[in-house]
């Protein structure tokens, strides 16, 4: 699992999108994107009483190589 701020997971779904222009379904859903990336993003809230509301993203993989991949080229 891997845990990014909501701007850097805008970066990379942006970086994503260009690599997968070819296809836009992988994005639309979760079975798709899970057997063609290896992941799928959970969206996580939590609250801090000196910062409020904190939004971040987290991706769950389903395979070391995919994750290894995805370290790799993306972050």
């Amino acid at each position: 699992m891997i845990t990014l701020s909501v701007d850097e997971w805008t970066r990379i779904r942006k970086q994503l999108r260009e690599d997968y222009a070819w296809k836009p379904s992988v994005f639309l859903m979760r079975e798709v994107m899970r057997r063609e990336l290896g992941f799928t993003p959970r969206y996580h809230r939590e609250y801090n009483e000196q910062k409020g509301s904190m939004e971040s993203v987290c991706l769950d993989f389903y395979g070391d190589a995919s994750e290894s991949w995805f370290r790799l080229k993306y972050l």
